[in-house]
């Protein structure tokens, strides 16, 4: 008898051990199935706050800042958004490679440049062509009247920059080079104090500092960006945020389509906006935006990535980066 109430106690046991197991099972697939769409491309945790990278005399991201769009957008997930404000793409690439900055929007050699230096980011969006926003400028009374008189002159270069490899085109396209000017490398606040105090004979930079000059009328444009090269900036996001996070990469992105899209009906308003945003004028913006508008929120064509490579190759060539590589490997596959 006892032999036999062993037994059917071994059996119990048994049982009990296999439904807790089962329950258990049962518990953790419920668990699963209740998280949201959001929180399933987050990993282990939902992300809490997005932290977006902006700099502040351009239009793009400070749009959306400045409309309160994203966090609306996602307030129901519990996402806040942290808007992070830079000086240049520079110091923006190095912030992701950091991990304080998950996805911002830079013009074309700053990605370069981190590429380059194995930096993971991937392109995931390209905006309209910026040429025409950029200028090489000098004092209206300068003796320099083209680009050939900038042999033997100081040249301001904002080196990482979009405004580097405008320079390179430009100084290219009147068969120059750099040794044959006097470049003055400095980051592009230090840029303007400089060529506004005399230090430098002639300035590479772009809206809304250059369309603030050209209202006050006291530069002459040596060359516009548009004259020497395509050029565009870019969406760039962290590899890690853009794989683990790929529906916030394309609520960003929506959203701001939405903002551009509201920004090309209401040009006044947009001045008026961003001029809360920075230190420029409503006119001085609102003169920008008229004569050289490049909104848009575009997938990374071919046509973009190709333009992106001869930054590369260009630079490699001029031994300003250590390796040469295909921008197409950065392209965010979503």
């Amino acid at each position: 008898m006892k032999t036999r109430r062993y037994i059917l106690v071994a059996i119990a046991t048994c049982l009990l051990t296999w439904l807790l197991a089962l329950a258990g099972c049962n518990s953790q697939n419920t668990s699963q199935s209740n998280v949201s769409p959001v929180a399933q491309t987050s990993g282990a945790s939902q992300l809490k706050v997005i932290n977006i990278g902006h700099q502040s005399g351009t239009p793009g991201l400070n749009l959306l800042k400045a409309q309160g769009l994203l966090e609306k957008r996602l307030a129901p997930e519990g996402i806040q958004v942290k808007w992070i404000s830079f000086q240049g793409g520079p110091p923006m690439m190095e912030a992701m490679a950091a991990g304080s900055v998950d996805i911002g929007n830079v013009g074309n050699l700053p990605p370069v440049f981190a590429q380059a230096g194995d930096n993971p980011i991937l392109y995931v969006a390209a905006t309209g062509s910026n040429a025409g926003a950029q200028a090489i400028i000098v004092p209206k009374d300068s003796p320099i009247k083209t680009l050939a008189d900038l042999k033997g002159k100081k040249l301001a270069i904002q080196k990482g920059t979009a405004l580097q490899y405008f320079v390179l085109k430009a100084l290219e396209s009147a068969k120059l080079t750099l040794n044959d000017i006097q470049p003055v490398y400095l980051k592009i606040p230090d840029s303007t104090t400089a060529f506004e105090g005399g230090n430098v004979d002639a300035l590479p930079i772009g809206d809304p500092y250059l369309a603030s000059k050209e209202l006050n009328g006291s530069v002459r444009v040596l060359v516009r960006g548009s004259d020497v090269a395509p050029q565009r900036a870019f969406y760039i996001a962290t590899e890690n945020f853009a794989k683990n996070h790929p529906d916030l990469v394309k609520i960003v992105l929506e959203e701001q389509t939405k903002v551009e899209d509201w920004a090309k009906a209401n040009p006044n308003e947009v001045a008026k906006l961003l001029a809360a945003e920075t230190k420029y004028k409503p006119e001085v913006l609102e003169y920008s935006l008229k004569n050289r508008p490049y909104f848009g929120v575009f997938e990374m064509k071919d046509e973009y990535i190709a333009e992106q490579q001869q930054v590369v190759d260009l630079f490699y060539s001029q031994k300003l980066i250590p390796k040469t590589f295909q921008v197409k490997d950065a392209i965010w596959k979503h």
